[in-house]
């Protein structure tokens, strides 16, 4: 039986890896969205440096699914050398990536949570503290539209932990791939 435990192994290894290549690419789209939306914010950015650091978080996971991608068309798929920068840049913006995984999951887990009542007050908050709210725009719409946002980020935020998780798993399996000898 010692050649069954190999099938399955294989098997094992091939999910994965298919696992891993679906939510590569359905997270490019996802990143070109965020890189556009990133590139304007960065001139907001200069006029209000606060945001500057959610331009950071953002550009991290761009770099990621960027990185993610070329190691796995350049790395995987084809099985030549990487240079062990790919790894470098693969691993801190994955930390930075898990930092906007978790942030979209627990705001989109607090909205979920959220009693309607709830959010009908914080909205009527926002709402009377803005000045010229054209009337159409309802505290009705903005709870559907939060609602919204809310399934998005739940999907982005599982969808990105769970690449986030295969590739370093994927990294450690694919380590000869970073060899110096190799990348040369």
């Amino acid at each position: 039986m010692p050649g069954n435990s190999n099938n399955n192994l294989l098997y094992t290894f091939m999910k994965i890896l298919t696992i891993y290549r679906i939510l590569t690419y359905v997270l490019l789209p996802i990143a070109v969205l965020f890189g556009m939306i990133d590139f304007f914010m960065l001139f907001s950015a200069l006029a209000n440096p606060a945001l500057l650091f959610i331009v950071f978080i953002i550009a991290g996971f761009v770099i990621y699914t960027f990185a993610s991608l070329r190691f796995l068309t350049n790395g995987i798929d084809s099985n030549k050398p990487c240079k062990t920068s790919l790894r470098d840049w693969i691993k801190v913006n994955g930390y930075v990536s898990v930092f906007l995984g978790v942030s979209f999951l627990m705001n989109a887990l607090s909205i979920f949570f959220s009693s309607e009542t709830g959010l009908r007050q914080v909205l009527s908050n926002f709402l009377e503290s803005q000045p010229n709210v054209p009337p159409m725009l309802t505290p009705d719409l903005f709870i559907y539209m939060m609602k919204i946002a809310a399934y998005f980020l739940f999907f982005v935020s599982v969808v990105l932990l769970a690449h986030i998780l295969l590739n370093f798993r994927l990294l450690k399996q694919y380590g000869y791939l970073f060899d110096e000898k190799a990348a040369s």
